[in-house]
């Protein structure tokens, strides 16, 4: 990645550098985060389980843990993927999507069929990292 462009403080979706930064590579990890519940198996049907649930049992289950894990991981890809819908536009959803989970920059995308204008796609952008910000 490149030279981050943090919001300025007069800008009202603005948020500290390092809460961008740890924004942005949390939205990174979107592409392993779908990886994964492809590849694992859904092991939640098994078991019955509550995440509130303090287990009093000392012994590991693998059946759970991945249960659990597939849970966390889903709670994040649908975080990310419901603040996007509620920050842009249906017509630019995928577009955000490549953006912020993938990576790609405003040029490949604008090659790929946006068309919005860099300065339109960049609050957008704000606005999303702003509100992602807030939630992670």
């Amino acid at each position: 990645m490149g030279k981050f462009r943090v919001p300025s403080k007069t800008n009202k979706y603005y948020i500290p550098t390092e809460d961008y930064i740890t924004a942005v590579h949390w939205c990174l990890r979107y592409p392993s985060w779908v990886s994964e519940l492809k590849l694992t198996p859904d092991t939640s049907r098994a078991i019955t389980y509550d995440q509130e649930k303090v287990q009093t049992s000392g012994d590991y289950d693998p059946t759970v843990e991945l249960a659990m894990r597939r849970a966390e991981i889903s709670r994040k890809k649908m975080l990310l993927e419901d603040t996007v819908r509620a920050c842009v536009p249906e017509a630019l959803y995928n577009f955000m999507i490549l953006h912020v989970g993938h990576g790609r920059t405003y040029f490949q995308l604008e090659k790929e069929g946006l068309n919005v204008s860099e300065y339109e796609f960049r609050k957008y952008k704000q606005k999303f990292y702003y509100e992602i910000s807030q939630k992670i």
